[in-house]
């Protein structure tokens, strides 16, 4: 049966769609959490292996923290997509927060973002991805907005199960290139440069990105425009 507080998730979520011309989508789903919760931010990301591959954002702090996602390879939306439950930072600059996640936490203050709430989508059987919402400002969420964003999880969850999403489904409000697909296509680029596997060519786009203060999308635009190319390490018998 449902509850009040989930007939009025779907009521917001499905006049996004009404909105928006379409069929009720994790697009819907994102606007609808930064409107109901009050957040700053809201990022969906699907499991692709062992990686998080973004499908939708909102606003330009739920974009900054999947791009410090996919640049670390860490946070609390990984944290969340591997472990049990919700993973909850009220406070990313705390000290406990930078020990936890140190790289995340140095692009998420970068950003501006000070707070993440990230909460899987998964059932006993399966796990397919994270709902991520963020802050400017420092604070858990209240009791209300947490059991808001578990309603919007178990929809999200229930829309990626029914093969309603598409993994290019991105729709930037500021009509940039879908992250996921553009990464993809660098690190097959620089694994064929490397004549190396594409989890290798991965990381060395992850490792160029924080030696020159980029963001992975940033490095992996340079590789598909072809102003950036990796060469292999030296053998150390060369």
């Amino acid at each position: 049966m449902v509850n009040e507080a989930q007939a009025r998730i779907w009521a917001l979520i499905s006049d996004h769609a009404v909105k928006r011309g379409g069929p009720i989508s994790v697009q819907d789903v994102c606007t609808a959490g930064a409107e109901a919760i009050a957040v700053d931010g809201v990022g969906l990301s699907l499991l692709a292996g062992r990686r998080l591959e973004p499908l939708h954002v909102v606003g330009r702090l739920g974009r900054e923290v999947v791009e410090a996602e996919l640049t670390t390879g860490d946070g609390p939306c990984v944290e969340a997509a591997t472990g049990d439950g919700p993973v909850l930072s009220e406070d990313l600059a705390s000290s406990a927060a930078e020990r936890r996640w140190p790289l995340f936490c140095q692009l998420a203050a970068a950003a501006g973002i000070r707070a993440a709430f990230a909460f899987p989508l998964m059932t006993q059987a399966v796990r397919v991805g994270v709902l991520v919402l963020v802050r400017h400002r420092p604070g858990a969420l209240a009791a209300a907005e947490y059991g808001h964003a578990l309603i919007l999880a178990d929809i999200a969850l229930l829309l990626v199960l029914n093969d309603q999403v598409q993994i290019n489904e991105w729709a930037d409000p500021l009509q940039e290139p879908f992250l996921g697909a553009e990464i993809h296509q660098a690190a097959g680029m620089v694994s064929v440069q490397l004549n190396a596997t594409v989890e290798h060519a991965h990381l060395r786009l992850r490792a160029h990105a924080f030696l020159h203060g980029e963001s992975l999308s940033q490095v992996a635009r340079q590789v598909v425009e072809r102003r950036l190319r990796f060469t292999p390490d030296p053998s150390p018998h060369a």
